[in-house]
């Protein structure tokens, strides 16, 4: 994995999945937002290119994605009002976020079937990586396991009752979330390393 990816990766981590509330249904919601996103910055680069406005492209692209942020955020609180009123101002560290910056405005020489590509490939990595983050914490810190729910509520299952979770409950702290995230960070970049390795291995 490229130092760069990696940091982009920890910087992500520290700046959007730490601060957020440690619950599943949370961690679904910003991976849709960021998945779209991506998409739609990614397209949205390549347009302002193919409309020769290369010089605005960084003001163009951020109106476009923070545009999208405010279109999102209101279709959800349709849909999930709780669930936006949690996140609050979360919702809009995603447009600005170093994953973003890191992602849509590089890579300009690419096509835009490459760069969609690269782009995404990346995001549905970090996506898994997120989901999973806060899957754990839900579980372990929390003892529930929740998702959207019908008449714009949370639906929660409980998984663990609350005086069996003992001292997984640190996991719905902010020191558990740091140490969770490394791990998971750990797992994740020694099997990424051990893939590249094998595919070195098959190349040679």
């Amino acid at each position: 994995m490229k130092r760069r990816s990696v940091y982009v990766l920890i910087a992500t981590i520290l700046g959007i999945l730490i601060p957020s509330p440690g619950r599943f249904v949370y961690g679904v919601t910003l991976v849709i937002e960021l998945i779209s996103l991506m998409f739609i910055g990614t397209l949205a680069t390549s347009l302002v290119k193919k409309l020769k406005l290369e010089e605005l492209t960084t003001i163009i692209v951020l109106m476009i994605i923070i545009s999208t942020t405010i279109l999102f955020r209101q279709i959800m609180i349709l849909i999930q009002p709780e669930v936006m009123l949690t996140l609050g101002y979360i919702i809009f560290l995603m447009p600005v976020s170093v994953f973003m910056i890191g992602y849509v405005f590089i890579n300009e020489e690419k096509t835009l079937k490459e760069k969609l590509r690269f782009n995404m490939i990346h995001i549905l990595t970090f996506s898994l990586y997120a989901l999973l983050f806060f899957l754990l914490r839900d579980i372990a810190g929390y003892g529930t396991f929740t998702f959207y729910g019908s008449n714009h509520q949370i639906y929660e299952k409980v998984l663990i009752v609350s005086d069996k979770i003992g001292v997984l409950s640190v996991f719905a702290s902010l020191p558990g979330a740091f140490i969770l995230s490394a791990v998971l960070l750990f797992i994740h970049l020694y099997v990424r390393n051990k893939f590249a390795i094998v595919r070195k291995a098959e190349a040679q």
